[in-house]
Formats: C-alpha cells, sequence, structure tokens
C-alpha cells in the first residue's frame, strides 16, 4: 500500500472532497489493496445497519443460493454501487440488513468488481454476471484484467467453488489457468458456455461459437450461452444473424442486459443495411446512365468505384450517338485516374469514331438486354460482329452467358483491347471452361496468371477471380489453400459494397466449413444468407432453396430427421430440377424414415435432373444416389446401380470429385447392405476391395460408420468373421471408442491386425489397445491411381455429402513402426 491508502478512512467517511477525492479515486482503480479495504469497511457498514453508506468505486458482489435474481441498491450518483446480494425466490438479503443467522464476515463466493466491465462475452457464475456497462481498458493490445483480490481466489478455491474460481482467473485476464480449473469441472452448459467466453477473450470466433452450440444443445435456454454465440456470429461477420439472436435474447434477459443486447443488435444492423442500400443506389444509378446516361454522384463512385465501372461498360456500349459516348468522359477519366493509366479514355475516344448508322441500332439492341429487358444476346453478338463492333459483341456473349460457347473468340476480342478489367473477364470464363472440361490444373494455372492483373480500381473484377479460384480449391478439397482467396475476395466486395457478391462469398465460406466438418459454423454462415436474399423473385428462390438444401443436409448430418424434412419442405422448386445434394438428402430421408414419399421423391426428381445434363461424374454420383434410395426395398436393382456407379466412376480422373463420392458412396451403401444380411465376410471383402487390397483371410478389423449406422467386423486367426451393426442416436465424437469389446477379444492373438476403415473413420489412432500391433490397409492400386493433384488434400468425413479421402493421404505403417510405439496406427 502507498501512503495515499492512508486516505481510506476519510474517503469511506465521505470527509475527501473536490481534488483531493478526484485524486482518491483515480488511485483507487488501480490499487487491489484499497479494493479490499474498501469492501471491508463496507461489510463492516452493511453490519452496523446505516441508513445509508458512502459512495464506493467497486462493487462486491456475494451470493447466498445458485438459484436467483439480482437485488441491487444504487449506492452512487458516480462511478459505483455497492454489495449486491443474490435474492433467493423467497426473497433474500438486502443492502443494510444482515438476515437472522448470516454471517458478518465475506461470503466465500464474493467477488470485487469494478464498476464497468473489461470482458464482453459473459460468464456463468452468478457473481460474475451480474451487468456492468461494457468499457475495454486495453494495455498493449490487450483487454486489462480486474483487480481482483487474491484472498477471493483463495476462498473460492477452499469453498470448492471452482466456476466461481474460473470466472475470477478469467476477469483477472488468466485466461490460462481461468481453462485449466473449467477442464477439471465434469461436462455441462455452465462449463462450454465459459470456455465459449474464454474462447472469445482469445479471438477465437470459431470455437467459441461450437462451444456456445454445445451449451444450447443441452440448455437453450441459456442466457450465457446465447449471449457468447451471439458475440461469436458477430466476430465471424455474421451480424444480421447476430443481430437477431441479440433481440431475442433482450426479451428474456434481465432489463441491463436486455438493453445492451438490443443497442448491440441496433448496431449491426447498420453496417449491412447502409451496404446494401448504397449497392441499391449504384444499381438504381448505373441504370440511369445506362439507359439515359445520367451521371452518377462523386459520392457513389468514391463509394463503390469497381462496382460503377462495371455499368461504364455497359453505358458506353448502348450509347446510342458519339455525343452520349463522350459525355462519359469525366467518369471515364475518374476511374482512369484510380486505376491507373488511360485505357477507358481512350476506348470512349474510338467509340465515338464509329460509324453510329450502323452502331446506334446495335446500341438500343445492348442497353435493352444490359437493363435485362430481354433480346437476343447471341443474336446480337453476330450482328455486333458483323459490323465490326466488338465491344457491343463481348459485352451481349457476356450477357446471353455464352462467352465459354465461342471462348477463343470471346478471349481474342477481350485481350486486343489491352484493358486488364477485360482481360481478367475472359480469363475467369477460360478458367469456368476448363473446370466444367475436368482440367482443374489448368484452370488454376489461368487464375493464378490473371489475378496478377489486379491493380487499384478493380476491385470487383479481382473478387471475382478469387472466388472463381476458392471455388475450384474447394471443388478440389485444398481447404487449407482454398482460405486465402475467399479471405481476400470477401474483404474486397465488402470494401466495395458488393452487396450482391458478399452473399455468393458466404455461400461458399459455408460450403468450406461444410467439407471440412465445422458444421454448426457451416449451419450459422447458412442461416445469415436467409437474412440476405435478393429480392428479385428468380435470384431469391433459388437462393432459398441453395440454403434449405444445405441445412437439411446439416440436419441429416446431426441425425435430425425431422429437421431435415422441414428445410426441404421450407423452399419451393423455383419451377428446376432438383440439385444432387437435394436428391442425396431424400435418400437419406427414405432410409432412415421408411417414408415411401421420400423415395418416391428421389425417383420422381432423378429423370428431370437427368435431362437438364448431367456431367459423367455427376452422372455416377446419380446413379449412387439412386442405388442409395432403392437398397432397402428392392436390393438386387439397388446394388447394381451401386456397381453401375463405381463402375462408371473408375472411368474417371481421379481429380473429378463427383465420380470420387460415387464411388465411395456406393462402397459405404454396399458395405451397409452386406451387414445388415449378417454376411460379415462379405462385408469385409467390400472394405478391402475399396482401397484395392485383397479380401483378408484372417487378423483384419473392418469399420464403417454412414449417419445413423455404424458398423465393425473382426476376422481373428481362424473362425467365421464376427460383426455387428448398430443404429445410432447422435454423431460420431471425436473421443468415442468404435471397436466393441468382443471384435477386440477375437483379435487379441494376432501378431499384426490389418484395419480397413472407412472415412470418417479412417486415420484415427488408438482403435486397439496398445498391446495389439496393427496398422491402416489402403493398399496400393488405388495409391497408383490417385493424380499428383490430390495428393496433398485433407478431408473431413462426418458428413456423407464429403468425397472420399485420397488413398496417399493416409498409408499403410510400417510393421515396425506400429510396434514400436503407441498410440496403434498413423
Amino acid at each position: 500500500m502507498t501512503r495515499r491508502c492512508d486516505d481510506i478512512d476519510r474517503y469511506f467517511d465521505g470527509e475527501l472532497e473536490g481534488d483531493a477525492r478526484a485524486a482518491f479515486e483515480a488511485h483507487l482503480v488501480e490499487c487491489a489493496g484499497c479494493q479490499q479495504a474498501l469492501h471491508v469497511l463496507m461489510q463492516l457498514q452493511v453490519a452496523t445497519g446505516p441508513e445509508a453508506a458512502p459512495a464506493a468505486p467497486v462493487i462486491s458482489l456475494t451470493s447466498r443460493k445458485r438459484r436467483g435474481w439480482w437485488a441491487a441498491v444504487p449506492l452512487l450518483a458516480a462511478a459505483a454501487a455497492l454489495a449486491l446480494y443474490l435474492r433467493g425466490p423467497g426473497g433474500g438479503p438486502e443492502l443494510g440488513h444482515v438476515p437472522e443467522g448470516m454471517s458478518q464476515e465475506p461470503d466465500a463466493r464474493s467477488l470485487t468488481l469494478t464498476p464497468t466491465r473489461g470482458v464482453e462475452a459473459r460468464l456463468s457464475f452468478a457473481p460474475a454476471d451480474v451487468h456492468r456497462d461494457y468499457a475495454v481498458l486495453r494495455a498493449g493490445g490487450a483487454v486489462a484484467g480486474e483487480p481482483i483480490p487474491l484472498s477471493e481466489l483463495s476462498r473460492l478455491e477452499q469453498a470448492g467453488e471452482l466456476r466461481g474460481l474460473a470466472a475470477a482467473h478469467a476477469l483477472r485476464g488468466e485466461l490460462a489457468q481461468a481453462q485449466a480449473v473449467l477442464l477439471r469441472l465434469g461436462p455441462s452448459p455452465d462449463r462450454d458456455s465459459d470456455l465459449a467466453a474464454l474462447a472469445l477473450m482469445q479471438g477465437q470466433a470459431e470455437p467459441a461459437l461450437a462451444l456456445a452450440d454445445a451449451a444450447l444443445a443441452a440448455a437453450p435456454e441459456h442466457l450465457q450461452a446465447r449471449w457468447n454465440r451471439a458475440l461469436a456470429l458477430r466476430e465471424l461477420g455474421l451480424p444480421r444473424l447476430a443481430a437477431d439472436a441479440l433481440e431475442q435474447l433482450a426479451a428474456v434477459d434481465t432489463p441491463a442486459w436486455g438493453a445492451e443486447a438490443r443497442a448491440q443488435a441496433a448496431a449491426l444492423r447498420r453496417s449491412p443495411a447502409a451496404r446494401e442500400q448504397l449497392f441499391a443506389d449504384v444499381q438504381a444509378a448505373g441504370a440511369a446512365l445506362v439507359e439515359r446516361g445520367e451521371p452518377i454522384a462523386e459520392a457513389t463512385i468514391a463509394a463503390a468505384p469497381s462496382l460503377v465501372r462495371l455499368y461504364f461498360y455497359d453505358a458506353v456500349r448502348a450509347a446510342p450517338t458519339p455525343a452520349r459516348v463522350l459525355a462519359l468522359a469525366p467518369l471515364a477519366e475518374r476511374l482512369d485516374r484510380l486505376a491507373g493509366g488511360h485505357v477507358l479514355g481512350d476506348m470512349l475516344q474510338k467509340t465515338a469514331k464509329a460509324p453510329f448508322a450502323r452502331r446506334g441500332p446495335l446500341a438500343a439492341a445492348y442497353a435493352e438486354l444490359a437493363l435485362g429487358r430481354g433480346g437476343d444476346g447471341a443474336d446480337l453478338a453476330a450482328r455486333a460482329r458483323a459490323a465490326g463492333q466488338n465491344d457491343i459483341a463481348l459485352g451481349a456473349l457476356v450477357h446471353a452467358g455464352r462467352a465459354r460457347a465461342d471462348l477463343e473468340r470471346f478471349t481474342k476480342l477481350a485481350e486486343s483491347t489491352g484493358d486488364p478489367w477485360l482481360r481478367m473477364l475472359a480469363a475467369q470464363e477460360r478458367a469456368a471452361a476448363q473446370v466444367d472440361a475436368g482440367e482443374y490444373a489448368a484452370a488454376e494455372a489461368t487464375l493464378t496468371a490473371a489475378r496478377a492483373l489486379c491493380g487499384p480500381g478493380l476491385g470487383y473484377r479481382c473478387a471475382r477471380l478469387e472466388l472463381a479460384h476458392a471455388e475450384l480449391l474447394a471443388l478440389m478439397h485444398r481447404l487449407t489453400e482454398a482460405a486465402a482467396p475467399l479471405d481476400a475476395g470477401a474483404l474486397r466486395v465488402l470494401q466495395d459494397r458488393h452487396w450482391g457478391a458478399e452473399t455468393t462469398f458466404l455461400q461458399l465460406r459455408a460450403e468450406v466449413a461444410r467439407l471440412r466438418g465445422a458444421f454448426g459454423l457451416a449451419r450459422a454462415i447458412t442461416g445469415e444468407t436467409l437474412l440476405r436474399l435478393p429480392d428479385a423473385p428468380a435470384a431469391r428462390c433459388r437462393a432459398e432453396r441453395h440454403a434449405r438444401d444445405v441445412l437439411a443436409g446439416l440436419s441429416i448430418v446431426a441425425l435430425d430427421v425431422a429437421g431435415a424434412r422441414r428445410e426441404l419442405q421450407a423452399a419451393s422448386d423455383c419451377e428446376l430440377p432438383p440439385s444432387l445434394p437435394r436428391l442425396f438428402v431424400e435418400a437419406d430421408l427414405a432410409r432412415m424414415s421408411g417414408d415411401r414419399g421420400d423415395l418416391d421423391a428421389v425417383l420422381a426428381g432423378l429423370p428431370a435432373l437427368r435431362a437438364a445434363g448431367l456431367s459423367p461424374g455427376e452422372a455416377a454420383l446419380a446413379a449412387h444416389i439412386e442405388g442409395r434410395a432403392r437398397i432397402a426395398g428392392e436390393p438386387e436393382v439397388g446394388r447394381a446401380l451401386l456397381r453401375e456407379a463405381i463402375a462408371a466412376a473408375r472411368e474417371l480422373p481421379r481429380s473429378d470429385p463427383h465420380a470420387l463420392k460415387a464411388m465411395s458412396f456406393s462402397y459405404a451403401s454396399l458395405v451397409l447392405d452386406a451387414a445388415a444380411r449378417g454376411d460379415h465376410a462379405a462385408a469385409l471383402g467390400l472394405l478391402a476391395e475399396e482401397v484395392g487390397a485383397p479380401a483378408p483371410t484372417s487378423c483384419a478389423l473392418g469399420l464403417a460408420v454412414d449417419h445413423e449406422r455404424s458398423y465393425s467386423v473382426a476376422l481373428g486367426q481362424a473362425g467365421p468373421a464376427l460383426g455387428g451393426l448398430v443404429t445410432r442416436t447422435a454423431p460420431v465424437a471425436a473421443d468415442e471408442s468404435l471397436v466393441p469389446a468382443d471384435a477386440i477379444a477375437a483379435v487379441r492373438a494376432c501378431p499384426e491386425v490389418a484395419v480397413f476403415a472407412r472415412p470418417p473413420l479412417s486415420g484415427r489412432p488408438g482403435l486397439l489397445p496398445p498391446e495389439i500391433a496393427w496398422s491402416y490397409r489402403v493398399g496400393h492400386q488405388s495409391l497408383g491411381t490417385v493424380s499428383k493433384d490430390m495428393s496433398h488434400r485433407t478431408f473431413d468425413w462426418s458428413s456423407p455429402m464429403h468425397p472420399p479421402r485420397p488413398r496417399s493421404a493416409c498409408r499403410a505403417c510400417p510393421r515396425g513402426q506400429v510396434r514400436a510405439t503407441p498410440p496403434r496406427g498413423c
């Protein structure tokens, strides 16, 4: 303590005034000793029961029961309040009154807190969850901890109040200690919610979301978990979903927390609403520029320059006279200055010299096409080329979606302009054609080269390249690599206020999250997209249908049949054939529910999808879906379709993700079909066949899981294969024991056990006890067919919508290595 601490009694008695009082209060904020001394004085004052108490700059929070609500007696007009006691259901102690039998000493669960909080997340320990205004105090970039005395931590530990001890450590900024204490507790919603709070304090929003979701799965009304989940959604860039969550929480929380939640929600809604409005304003201004040549306001150009540039090209092509072309010169100069160079100004001068007797009618037709009023883009492109108006021809091909139909000519037209914007557009179309042809490596090279053209003022075009690159990497399941272009493009469209493209990036973020097994995150991102559907009816219908299909698939992963059905029923068919993911979900519903209507939906949707046109890989996957749906009721037909899917997939490049899915999922269905028939030798043979290995004759273990079904089969040194098919009620847990005791007993005498495990079980350590030597078998035939591009992919296998693990990702361990050190397996 310092000499200033000698003023504690005079301060408590109200004898310090003016500058002396202010100086002591400033000292008090930093001095834990004075805070503790003041706390003791306050307790003594409570014990003697005065009618009024002096002001104090800290809050002492004490509880007598775990259940109850906070009752506060405000004693300050400025910066503090005094001793709040937890009031039980039948009433409780208030300030200035000590009930009979209550100790006059500080309660073991008390916490001495400052008037404002420096932690935004909420902790489940009631004395730490009283509302205080949020005021971030940062020192060196970190949130400053509260000066909770060590004596209070000691009391909490002695009382066995571990949640309180963890809360105290967290509020002091000792996050590692707080986590260690929480992990000493058994699993509970409170523990998961507090771990979510710690994750938020460390800037780890995705783990925080998963932990909050886990807490809410067990206790849906858990206030602190709901608050922490909303903060995680906000930090993950999902503002509307976070705002909805906060507003729903405000309706049931305490008035103080509710007020903060409503204020947060309002703040979260402002920025997206402003970007959405600006996007609409740019669209309206762009349409007026194209239709009538009306200038765009400088503020609009400054806010979204590359989006304005998108309309500039259409305005030039749609200008019916040289005067209208030249009227665009100020805008061209502004955009050229931003990007560097004079390519747009040169284009205007060249266009103004065109023969408008021929160009004028073409420009008028182009205006109708660009404004969405109809027209035949392919015909217009042909007429424009014949008239030598190549810029109109290029634009007409884009609006008609025909750029890839005449890609060589389109690329030549774009490259001839020297305009990096148009060159990037041509590269994007070329890469898309290469993806369609299965030339993934070539597509990646095209996109990488085109991204080198990015520069100031070209944000929208660069973002489209980054989106295409991220989509390609996700398609190839190079998910870690997909993050960089995905994040870069998302930031570009956010900065350039392209609201529609923001949603497209969100959809891809959800897909990447799903593919890596972050199902809660995928569900949250998809929920955000449902809160930002476009206004145009057709686009709105397609966007909602896509989101509902994704959510239905995630419900299947969670074994929520009713939820999957609700999602499928919530969306219109948009007068379009069903998607492959939707049919996959319906096939699983048919098996899991036994409802004939689900099977009928699959069998009705497949012909429509096939008639719309499928790639060879998609056709193989469609054959799998039909076999998957039919095998329960028509086993011979189903098995034949699954074999057909496998045969078709084997003829396709291993880089085709649809072919990989068709093959992997078909083997899964055949294995589980054999298991259901009790033919465990056949099931084990199929597991070996899938990886190109001979059927084992002894000392083998097979494992498979497909949503609600899990299967194990063991073959000892002698005797028949021993198998068990289990109907699950929850997805496979990370630490779940997968091999039953009878299977372990069957292989215990083996010198070494060959393990054939299907995704998502392949690669797990510790399948068998350490005294049993074992290794995964992946075969050599399959390894030889995997392309170089596939050799470094990583997958999560919790969803049947994922393609199979490339065989080179998990190789058999050398015999000596397997026996040398635990855990067994590699």
